[in-house]
């Protein structure tokens, strides 16, 4: 990685505006990288919904809104089937086959929940003039 002061300066700089900004308010502050590699300090309210961890992770409202969608074809399909018949005859297949459902709507539940945030996120950081923060 080649050695840049100027940019140290200015992550220095946003560094001391986060933790003045946390020390004057006493608000929690996400001190995160932007998509433009500069360091942004962010209220919880715009970081949205959190991009740490292992795994995929979705970044946009357009993927969220596309999880929430994708999921709730899944449900549609596992509730379609045994509405019209179309699972073998017998409570105890149905019963089950209905467990799978249950447990997509609570995902879809958080997924929806992640997708208003993230929306919400988005709104405030184009208010405001923020960019998106890159992970």
């Amino acid at each position: 990685m080649v050695y840049n002061a100027e940019r140290e300066h200015r992550d220095a700089r946003a560094k001391a505006a986060h933790e003045e900004q946390i020390g004057r308010t006493g608000e929690k502050r996400v001190l995160m990288r932007a998509i433009n590699g500069e360091l942004v300090s962010y209220t919880p309210e715009e970081y949205g919904v959190g991009r740490l961890g292992l795994g995929p992770r979705i970044n946009t409202r357009w993927g969220h809104l596309v999880y929430v969608l994708a999921i709730a074809a899944v449900i549609a399909v596992f509730l379609y089937l045994p509405l019209q018949g179309l699972l073998v005859e017998g409570d105890t297949e149905t019963i089950g086959f209905l467990v799978i459902p249950a447990l997509l709507i609570v995902l879809e539940a958080y997924a929806v929940r992640n997708l208003i945030r993230e929306w919400r996120a988005h709104k405030l950081r184009e208010e405001r003039g923020l960019p998106r923060p890159a992970y």
